[in-house]
């Protein structure tokens, strides 16, 4: 018989195996570099826009880290602890917290496909998309709050 814990986490394998590295299967090899003047000044723009985020939030760094472990709603607050956060590209993010929550995707990077979880207690991910998330939760008595993400 399988429990909802065993479910949950085929679910959430299946998930880190399928979600955020997306469908891209373009090698980009067609012997021209594809780059134009607007693609590299878009790209400067948005690593510009990404740091001046990263100033503006003053996140935890959790660079250099493997794993980081980020509590949901640690002693029954409405709140992400660490947040804001900033982590390396496909670091295993690990959400944790004491009862059922929702953490769902606000405002992430394009080409992510990350859809959040429900009904969760534990969590993880791995991001490869470097940029901003702003990620928001919902606990079981129906408070909602934000938290930011920065992944380098």
């Amino acid at each position: 018989m399988v429990n909802r814990r065993t479910f949950v986490g085929a679910v959430c394998t299946t998930a880190v195996l399928a979600g955020c590295l997306g469908d891209d299967t373009d090698d980009g090899d067609d012997g021209d570099d594809g780059d134009t003047d607007d693609e590299t000044e878009a790209d400067s723009e948005d690593e510009a826009d990404l740091e001046e985020r990263i100033e503006e939030y003053d996140p935890v760094d959790r660079t250099g880290e493997s794993s980081v472990h980020i509590q949901v709603a640690p002693d029954g607050e409405p709140r992400f602890d660490p947040d804001p956060v900033m982590v390396d590209s496909m670091a295993e993010i690990r959400w944790t917290g004491d009862s059922n929550y929702e953490i769902y995707p606000i405002d992430i990077p394009d080409g992510c496909q990350w859809s959040g979880v429900e009904d969760g207690a534990d969590h993880e991910w791995q991001f490869p998309f470097e940029g901003a998330y702003e990620l928001g939760c919902r606990l079981p008595d129906g408070a909602e709050f934000t938290g930011m993400m920065f992944v380098v």
